[in-house]
């Protein structure tokens, strides 16, 4: 949304007023539920005490996730100073905090005192940044959760939010009146994008403090939900509740990692409409989306690219290469204590560690990470195909395939699963089903697979285990 050259943030933007329902709180008695004009004076109100407060225009504030109403107030009271937010996870440990501030040259922390009331506590005078470098005031800052090593966050601006929000509302017919229950992590890019949504289409933002199945399936039968949001783990704890979709139901977008052929299926059959997604923080969520699926997909298949993205990519899976991608909703760049843009991008372009290929109907298709590449044998194998090879498998349910050091393959692959198979079976399976380098050495059944705080698989956790055995 850009006028006069300008891009036009949530602040000025029409929708942020009117009688409809913007926020209802899903631990709070339903006559504390939000309207937009409520949500607007009280954001306003909360702007003017930040600016007495001395917070200025492009500073940055660090701000606990939780209370989730707290972190949505704040979005909206930030956007009206034209200051920039930067969710801090709940569990998040002293030093690593202090890391992640540095990083980002946050001027202000974000803190409620005995009496339950804000205030802002300065950390430092912050960066000088000349305005020219930002054509679009910086609005989010992110930490990104999929990679290990340095952390990094995104810095995303209000354009980057807008386009990214407004490509999706498209795309899965977000609008006034609907009602999108997210249950994800608002410290991350998958709980944040929906506020940004929900705000940009006048729609419903129907708030839960973390994924609990059971308080899930019944909102989603007492509140009229049109849209949510998963991982496929929470996907299959609400399938194994055996509760059918509300008629309201329109769209279950699945994301943050591969969804298996099975558990697609199972969904499927019991009407559930999902489709699946891929994104990540540096994109303000999705690169590519799918329509209603009516059938599982081939597994990596993500659907075609959003309208007006650049994404490129090799034509074929034989010589895959790492996918990238320009347009409106890439960040201004990696988080420096400067402030300054452009760091991890290259003429505009932003180089993913997924390698992908499009499929002859123009579907993106996601290989699996260029780091999480194996050499067997002198072969390379890819641990997201022979997941969803496993996943296939007579009794296996959720499913995690890790690589270990071996000094005469290279490496040796070791599958976590979960489901009634037991290691012999798998392995007897894996001897007619998969090619040699693809086979898994060592088979472990879990009772639930280890997940990070984003619902995604903890892989670090699992090359911890598959040592131990």
């Amino acid at each position: 949304m850009i006028d006069g050259g300008r891009a036009v943030g949530f602040a000025q933007a029409p929708w942020t007023s009117g009688p409809g329902l913007a926020l209802i709180d899903g631990a709070a008695p339903a006559d504390l539920d939000w309207t937009y004009d409520r949500l607007s004076a009280v954001a306003c109100e909360q702007a003017g005490c930040l600016r007495d407060q001395g917070l200025l225009p492009g500073q940055l504030v660090a701000v606990p996730e939780r209370p989730g109403l707290g972190l949505v107030l704040m979005q909206h009271a930030l956007a009206r100073v034209d200051a920039a937010l930067l969710p801090v996870r709940a569990a998040a440990d002293a030093p690593g905090l202090e890391v992640l501030l540095a990083l980002t040259g946050a001027e202000w922390v974000w803190q409620r005192d005995m009496s339950g009331r804000g205030r802002l506590t300065r950390l430092c005078s912050g960066p000088a940044q000349p305005p020219a470098l930002w054509p679009s005031p910086l609005a989010l800052v992110v930490e990104t959760s999929g990679s290990t090593g340095a952390p990094r966050a995104a810095m995303l601006t209000q354009a980057n939010l807008l386009a990214a929000a407004a490509l999706s509302n498209r795309h899965l017919g977000l609008g006034a009146g609907d009602c999108w229950l997210c249950c994800l992590p608002l410290c991350h890019i998958g709980g944040l994008s929906i506020t940004y949504r929900c705000a940009l289409a006048g729609a419903t933002l129907l708030l839960h403090s973390g994924f609990d199945s059971a308080a899930v399936a019944a909102d989603l039968e007492r509140r009229c939900v049109t849209h949510l949001s998963l991982v496929p783990p929470m996907l299959a704890r609400l399938l194994a509740l055996d509760r059918p979709p509300p008629p309201s139901l329109g769209v279950v977008l699945v994301g943050g990692q591969a969804l298996s052929t099975a558990l697609a299926g199972q969904a499927i059959a019991a009407g559930w409409p999902l489709h699946v997604t891929y994104g990540m923080t540096e994109t303000a969520t999705q690169i590519a989306t799918s329509g209603r699926l009516s059938a599982p997909p081939a597994p990596g298949m993500v659907g075609r690219p959003l309208d007006s993205l650049d994404v490129d990519c090799s034509a074929g899976a034989d010589n895959p290469r790492p996918l990238r991608v320009r347009g409106a909703v890439v960040m201004a760049g990696y988080a420096n204590p400067q402030r300054l843009p452009g760091v991890g991008l290259t003429d505009g372009w932003f180089t993913t560690s997924d390698l992908a290929c499009r499929g002859p109907d123009g579907d993106v298709c996601i290989l699996g990470r260029a780091d999480d590449v194996l050499v067997t044998g002198g072969v390379n194998v890819h641990p997201l195909r022979v997941e969803s090879l496993l996943a296939g498998a007579p009794g296996v349910g959720a499913v995690a395939v890790v690589g270990l050091d071996d000094p005469v393959w290279g490496a040796r692959l070791v599958a976590f699963y979960t489901g009634a198979a037991t290691p012999t079976d798998l392995d007897q399976w894996c001897r007619v089903h998969l090619a040699g380098p693809e086979r898994p050495r060592a088979f472990r059944p879990l009772a639930e697979l280890p997940l990070l705080e984003s619902g995604k698989l903890d892989r670090g956790r699992l090359r911890v285990l598959a040592r131990q055995s």
